[in-house]
């Protein structure tokens, strides 16, 4: 496909600009989203402006507020460019930053008109759905090619937001619109391979049971983040996880035990209560990096991804940058780590919330109150299984929330395509519900959040309710 030419244009604007600074020795200040999407997007512009001869600053943050940008403003910054967020706060920063050049590359909902000082580059100005169609790591990705055709390496990093934002929406888990345009350039570049397969983590790179253990999309009850009962129900099933000496990845398996375990994991699946539609969801495209080592977790797109998010959640998205620039040693190490310990949590939270009746249901949602139990930086990552396991059993968002130590509640709230079709805009309905209780919200139709104040969640969710039923045609 592809790239429409109003959409390019506005990828030519950001280049001068940065030019100039570098060109003057000015450091350029680089504030980014604590998500895959937004480790890969300011990994990129990263790399962009190393590979330029300027020098950078990278800080990882899980919103912007008042706080953040005066935070950023002490440094003095001639120049600050927002990756994976900042549409959603236009107003703020061109109060805080009115001196400085600014440079916003996202793909979330546009809030406020654009300060004259401000550069920003967000598809669906250009009428591109940001939330299917491209991630803020592939506007990035774009604008690193029009800077310099040399950066068409960083092409699968391009895709790993897409994945981490889970736009795999099209036939087979299969991307769609501009995600489509780098895929195929990444396949040309010799640097990406594709194939329809089971979808564990670690395809080509990890054990069978560990593989299994390792998924989480969709979450499977009883064997996610559970190697011993992975390697129970392998045995059962007659699936050897050894060939002699050698532990067999899920590349291994003939036909005919890829049939035999994808029967016997929709059987499980749906004997836990999950829907039945939620069981293809463990067929789809594979996404192999060719460029990166099969003995490592990043030779997977998806396992790159997850790998990003969880270090970006467990608060150590240094190394994830790490490794999107370039390191292969001690940050691969390190990332593993982090991984094995994300994923346990998860299994943790979601086991909290399955052993009681943890979700209320009201008219138009699902509400998870969590409170100091879930992180509130994964508080999000449950909604998402959640909603994902087909558990839910009527046409509702689910709406999460997590307290944190600042006295704010995080908010995360999640719906199925086929609820967006029936007119439900979940970014504007954080944004409207928020913005009536002293706090900040947005996002996309599909996935949105906000922050409120504490004492302020039950008023919250009541106004949440009644807009989305005044918005749904369900």
């Amino acid at each position: 496909m592809d790239i429409p030419q109003d959409f390019l244009n506005t990828l030519q604007h950001a280049i001068p600009v940065i030019k100039k600074h570098i060109e003057e020795g000015n450091p350029i200040s680089i504030i980014t989203h604590n998500d895959a999407d937004g480790i890969a997007s300011g990994s990129i512009i990263s790399k962009t402006i190393l590979r330029l001869g300027g020098s950078f600053k990278t800080t990882v943050e899980k919103r912007l507020d008042d706080q953040v940008l005066k935070k950023v403003l002490d440094e003095k910054p001639k120049i600050v460019v927002f990756t994976d967020f900042g549409s959603g706060y236009l107003e703020n920063i061109g109060k805080t930053f009115n001196e400085q050049d600014v440079i916003i590359f996202d793909h979330h909902l546009i809030t406020g008109e654009k300060p004259q000082n401000v550069t920003q580059i967000n598809p669906l100005e250009n009428n591109i759905d940001g939330s299917r169609e491209i991630a803020a790591s592939g506007v990035c990705y774009l604008f690193a090619k029009t800077v310099d055709i040399r950066n068409r390496d960083l092409a699968n990093i391009g895709l790993i937001g897409a994945l981490g934002d889970q736009q795999d929406k099209g036939n087979q888990k299969s991307f769609t619109g501009l995600n489509t345009f780098i895929e195929e350039e990444a396949l040309s570049y010799g640097l990406l391979k594709k194939t329809v397969d089971l979808i564990f983590y670690g395809y080509e790179t990890r054990p069978i049971y560990r593989a299994l253990a390792y998924t989480t999309s969709p979450f499977i009850p009883g064997l996610s983040g559970r190697e011993d009962n992975c390697v129970a129900f392998l045995n059962h099933i007659s699936i050897d996880i050894k060939k002699g000496d050698k532990m067999r990845c899920l590349s291994d398996l003939t036909e005919d035990e890829k049939k035999r375990l994808f029967s016997a994991l929709s059987n499980h699946m749906i004997s836990q209560g999950c829907d039945s539609s939620s069981v293809h969801d463990i067929i789809g495209t594979v996404y192999t990096f060719k460029n990166e080592a099969p003995s490592t977790p990043l030779r997977d797109g998806r396992e790159y991804s997850s790998l990003l998010n969880a270090c970006a959640r467990m608060n150590r998205p240094s190394i994830g940058i790490s490794i999107c620039l370039g390191d292969r040693n001690e940050s691969i190490k390190e990332a593993e780590q982090v991984v094995d310990d994300y994923r346990r949590k998860i299994g943790t939270y979601l086991d909290w919330v399955r052993e009681k009746d943890r979700i209320k249901e009201l008219s138009s949602i699902y509400f998870l109150d969590a409170g100091f139990e879930v992180d509130e930086n994964i508080v999000g990552v449950i909604a998402s299984i959640l909603q994902g396991q087909g558990i839910l059993k009527d046409l509702k968002p689910i709406i999460s929330a997590a307290n944190s130590n600042d006295g704010t509640i995080k908010i995360s709230a999640r719906g199925a395509d086929a609820i967006i079709q029936h007119g439900l805009h979940l970014g504007k309905i954080m944004q409207e519900a928020a913005e009536q209780h002293q706090g900040s919200g947005g996002g996309h139709d599909v996935a949105a959040g906000a922050f409120i104040p504490q004492d302020k969640i039950n008023e919250f969710i009541k106004s949440v309710d009644e807009i989305v039923s005044r918005q749904s045609t369900i």
